[in-house]
Formats: C-alpha cells, structure tokens, sequence
C-alpha cells in the first residue's frame, strides 16, 4: 500500500512504498522535527497516512513533492 504526505486533508507528496520513505522525504524538506529524546515528529498539521497512487506517480520526476 502506498503513502503520502498530508497537511490536513490535502496531499503534499507523491506516493511511495513505505512510511519512512514519506518521512525520509519530509525531513530532507525541513519539515520533520527530532525531540528531546531522539524521535522524529512531523511538524503540526502534517501525517502520513495511506494514499491511492495518481497518475503522475508513475513518472519518477526527480521529486517527491506535489507542486499545483
């Protein structure tokens, strides 16, 4: 099953195969914070939730964000 990005409801990231893939690509973002005793947390508003995959998915374009 694949998974995204989300800031509430909308969608931020292309699909991809695992959860840490999505948080891989949310912390290279700037988006993921590490608290005091080492864990990464999402920024508020932000999870990782299941996703179907979108067309554009398909297409490897270099980069794992969603720009509309």
């Amino acid at each position: 099953m694949p998974y995204a990005l989300f800031e509430d409801d909308v969608r931020l990231t292309r699909s991809f195969a695992t959860e840490q893939d999505v948080l891989a690509a949310a912390e290279r973002a700037g988006l993921v914070e590490t608290s005091p005793d080492g864990r990464k947390l999402l920024e508020d508003n932000l999870s990782i939730r299941p996703c179907d995959t979108a067309p554009d998915d398909a297409t490897d374009s270099g980069y794992d964000f969603i720009v509309s």
